[in-house]
């Protein structure tokens, strides 16, 4: 490859990247003020400027917009939030804080959590032929365990891939348990006790 090729490539993914954020930015500021139901895939292309077919190179559907935008988020906040993981005493402090942020921001975005989750759902059988993809927050798991470990508070028989699962899991049922009933849900009574159940199993 030449080096006039590789600055074309280098562009043509930068604008591809700009446009990328566009979208989500567009899209995001539309779902707030109006809703996911009352926006089209249209409306979000006219207002980024750029045509429909643009759009559907990125996303094929509006809650795809949403997911990239939460792992996006995910993403950009690891710098903080591993900073702040590290200050924790031990794994179940940094575990409660994890589960505590997670569910503090989805209170603020409620209907964009229940859309997420709903979406990640209704797709969760493409792994069986394609890897979906991840949000991130597995990465938060794997550095409170790693750390979990180096201190004998986890642990080291278990593939570290297991017990992120098993985090994963509780993340999940807790968010739709929460999401969709939370008037009955307790939620922060869940968390401690999901917590304390990973961290000390089931037995008496």
């Amino acid at each position: 490859m030449t080096q006039n090729q590789l600055l074309n490539g280098n562009r043509f993914e930068r604008r591809k990247e700009e446009t990328k954020k566009r979208i989500i930015r567009v899209a995001m500021d539309l779902f707030k003020q109006q809703g996911l139901d009352s926006t089209t895939m249209e409306q979000i292309a006219n207002e980024a400027d750029i045509a429909k077919k643009t759009l559907y190179n990125h996303f094929s559907a509006k809650e795809e917009i949403i997911v990239e935008y939460v792992h996006r988020m995910v993403r950009e906040q690891w710098p903080e939030i591993r900073s702040f993981l590290q200050e924790q005493p031990d794994t179940r402090s940094r575990l409660l804080e994890m589960f505590r942020g997670t569910f503090e921001w989805m209170e603020r975005n409620k209907e964009i959590s229940r859309i997420y989750l709903a979406y990640r759902l209704k797709t969760v059988f493409q792994s069986l032929s394609k890897e979906m993809p991840r949000s991130g927050v597995q990465d938060y798991w794997i550095y409170i365990i790693l750390l979990g470990q180096e201190a004998g508070e986890i642990r080291q028989d278990v593939p570290v891939e297991t017990l992120v699962s098993h985090l994963d899991s509780i993340r999940s049922s807790t968010a739709f348990g929460w999401l969709f009933n939370p008037e009955k849900f307790p939620l922060y009574e869940s968390i401690v006790m999901n917590v304390d159940l990973f961290l000390n199993g089931a037995k008496t």
